[in-house]
């Protein structure tokens, strides 16, 4: 096992594309992971960067297979990561 920090970094999401998101199924980006983490399931959770301003924090909902619509704890910015 390895202790490096894995950070996936999102990519900017513009306001035409903003419109179309269903917003009940965003990720959030957290400051830091929550303290009962559920382990087991398809998708997982980690560190992501936020590239309106720069915040990395903790996001629940990431997934392997797909990008996912990431809204930023910080500065309110929507991306994908």
């Amino acid at each position: 096992m390895t202790n490096e920090l894995t950070i996936k970094r999102g990519t900017k999401i513009d306001e035409a594309d903003a419109a179309s998101i269903d917003k009940s199924k965003l990720g959030i980006l957290l400051a830091k992971p929550p303290q009962d983490a559920t382990e087991g399931q398809a998708r997982y959770n980690g560190y992501t960067q936020c590239p309106w301003c720069g915040h990395v924090g903790w996001t629940v909902g990431l997934d392997t297979n797909y990008y996912v619509n990431v809204v930023c704890g910080s500065c309110g910015g929507l991306f994908r990561a």
